[in-house]
């Protein structure tokens, strides 16, 4: 079989999408095909006309063949009764990004449903995630099971589980949110885990990313595919 490896690209949102939907159709051209990507799906302060035309971006990159998937709800905490003190730490280490790290069971099952909500008013016809990836990889462990409910693929930075339970070590290269100084050992990283001949590695991108590591990223792209790995996505897992 194949070995294959995930390219998914965070953080889409109705407030960045005309700026990112260029560099999605940039990288597709280079990967040969579509890919994943992770939607933030709140669109409460937006203008009308902003949330229209996101929606019939989010319609025209589904008719392209990429991958939408459900990236939290905000990607930025509200105030949560019953964070844990782990949860707390990490939402210090993300700038307050971790919105469901640390939540009680009542709490996660509130935001995940929050979430839920507010990406089905984003298309015309129901529209069920490819897979659920909390903010930053943070979580709680009440969340995993509450996605499996809802019949999506869970995803942690080190894994990825399927609703029937599959379970793939799947390695991220990231680059987002590091300092300067690891940069460049977060992609030799990439490029090690994606010419091992195991796993499921991923390449998580975010925004931010470009235009500052663009050269790197297509790069460990082009590596991907010269070493044998296809693209695949997590519907196909």
């Amino acid at each position: 079989m194949a070995r294959k490896f995930l390219l998914c690209f965070h953080d889409f949102s109705v407030w960045n999408y005309q700026k990112v939907t260029p560099i999605l159709e940039t990288l597709k051209d280079l990967a040969g095909a579509p890919f994943s990507i992770l939607v933030i799906p709140d669109t409460e302060t937006a203008p009308s006309d902003t949330v229209r035309n996101f929606r019939a971006t989010l319609a025209q990159l589904k008719s392209e063949g990429f991958e939408l998937a459900l990236h939290g709800y905000k990607h930025k905490a509200e105030f949560s009764q019953g964070r844990s003190y782990v949860g707390l730490i990490a939402m210090n280490l993300t700038q307050g990004e971790a919105e469901f790290a640390g939540l009680s069971e009542f709490e996660s099952s509130r935001l995940l449903h929050a979430g839920l909500d507010a990406w089905e008013k984003l298309f015309d016809k129901p529209e069920k995630p490819a897979a659920f990836i909390p903010p930053t990889w943070y979580s709680n462990k009440f969340l995993p099971t509450q996605v499996h409910a809802e019949k999506m693929l869970y995803e942690d930075r080190f894994a990825l589980v399927t609703s029937r339970g599959k379970r793939y070590a799947s390695p991220v290269a990231s680059f987002a949110g590091i300092p300067d100084f690891m940069t460049k050992a977060a992609f030799k990283f990439g490029d090690i885990v994606l010419k091992i001949p195991v796993g499921l590695p991923r390449i998580a991108l975010h925004p931010v990313d470009f235009p500052q590591h663009e050269v790197q990223i297509k790069n460990l792209i082009r590596t991907a595919l010269g070493c044998g790995r296809r693209l695949t996505q997590y519907k196909d897992l």
